[in-house]
């Protein structure tokens, strides 16, 4: 499996790019022809420090396109001839195969600009020789489609790559390396990086018509922690987004899965609650050139029961908040569109109404200010 993880926009024609990344450009596909890179690098690897590494690039790209026509997705396969000392290496911590993620540093240099993308590419379970010799390790992924907005010529370079890799014993267990990243630089330095350049051609597409939205999914894992009720609950869920690459802005919907919280009440009593999320309109939010992301959402908080020390005091299919929870959260460090990355952020949960008798009680201590969220997004599709 291939992942493209966009890492470094120089300019808001080159997030045009992005959209052409998933598929949703128009324009009909162009023709492909074989393209090939050999390149040489030294690694670091652990026990035998440096050692060189050969790698061929593979691809099926066209020579020419017009601005607006796609270049489908396409499987890049890559060989790497690793050295017998390499395999007398992994052989004497007692691993019998390798496996992991190869990442390429990708440089499109594009007429508005150069975008800097990282293309992971897994590397299947691979058997290490016995007795130890040179082998190669086979790496295949389908790259995203392509779609340019400037007529102009395109480089297509590799820079680097960085090597996560995981030997294994003859049971499947990992060896006492674990799972180790090596880094491989280009030796020699100057050597060429140009997988393919890519003509392209004024169209009939007029370049300032906007892009289709991107649309991304991704899981949530996180928590919340409730400060009144001194206490946290699970979050689960997805997201599915709408992403104008133009404006930068996005709109999702969002559905959190039903959790439950434990939380204490008067200091000492403890609390479980059943809780349900019910958004109202569309999550909205901001996605910048340079990875920084802002979203806002209003969520109805619901409390479908609650119980002190096993016994139920409340709660009900209509217990909630009087208003909806106004919820911003802004990422922690770079958010990569194509993988995901992570939101935290404080709201204030709003009063509760129709949980019972203990209504009053209940909603005294959950409700207020303070209260964080933490949670993980990871790109799904």
């Amino acid at each position: 499996m291939l992942r493209l993880r966009a890492t470094g926009w120089r300019a808001a024609p080159a997030v045009v790019l992005l959209a052409g990344l998933t598929g949703f450009a128009s324009g009909r596909p162009a023709a492909a022809d074989p393209v090939s890179l050999t390149q040489t690098y030294k690694c670091v690897f652990p026990i035998m420090e440096e050692d060189p590494l050969t790698v061929v690039v593979k691809a099926d790209l066209p020579a020419r396109v017009k601005v607006g026509e796609q270049i489908p997705a396409f499987r890049v396969t890559s060989v790497s001839k690793v050295s017998k000392a390499a395999a007398t290496a992994l052989r004497t911590v007692g691993g019998t195969t390798l496996e992991g993620v190869a990442t390429a540093d990708v440089t499109v240099q594009m007429p508005e600009g150069p975008l800097n993308i990282g293309l992971d590419n897994t590397i299947p379970k691979t058997p290490l020789p016995q007795p130890p010799a040179d082998f190669e390790v086979t790496a295949t992924g389908q790259a995203p489609a392509l779609t340019f907005r400037q007529p102009g010529s395109v480089k297509i370079d590799v820079n680097s790559l960085l090597l996560t890799m995981t030997p294994r014993d003859a049971t499947g267990a990992k060896t006492s390396l674990d799972t180790f990243e090596t880094e491989c630089t280009l030796d020699p330095a100057d050597q060429n990086k140009t997988l393919h350049t890519v003509q392209v051609e004024p169209g009939t597409t007029d370049p300032t018509d906007p892009p289709d939205p991107v649309q991304l999914s991704f899981g949530i894992k996180g928590s919340s922690y409730i400060k009144a009720a001194k206490g946290s609950a699970p979050l689960t869920g997805g997201i599915d987004t709408r992403y104008d690459p133009d404006k930068g802005t996005f709109d999702a919907d969002l559905g959190l899965d039903p959790t439950r919280g434990q939380f204490t009440f008067l200091g000492f009593l403890p609390v479980t609650a059943d809780i349900a999320f019910e958004q109202t309109g569309k999550t909205t939010g901001t996605l910048d050139t340079a990875g920084s992301l802002t979203s806002h959402s209003e969520v109805y908080v619901k409390l479908t029961g609650v119980s002190a020390l096993g016994l139920p005091i409340g709660g009900g299919p209509n217990c909630g908040t009087v208003e909806p929870a106004q919820v911003d959260l802004a990422s922690e460090g770079r958010f990569q569109p194509y993988k995901g990355g992570k939101l935290k952020g404080t709201y204030t949960l709003p009063g509760l109404k129709d949980c019972g008798g203990f209504n009053d009680m209940i909603s005294t201590f959950t409700a207020g200010p303070g209260n964080t969220i933490d949670m993980d997004l990871t790109y799904e599709k």
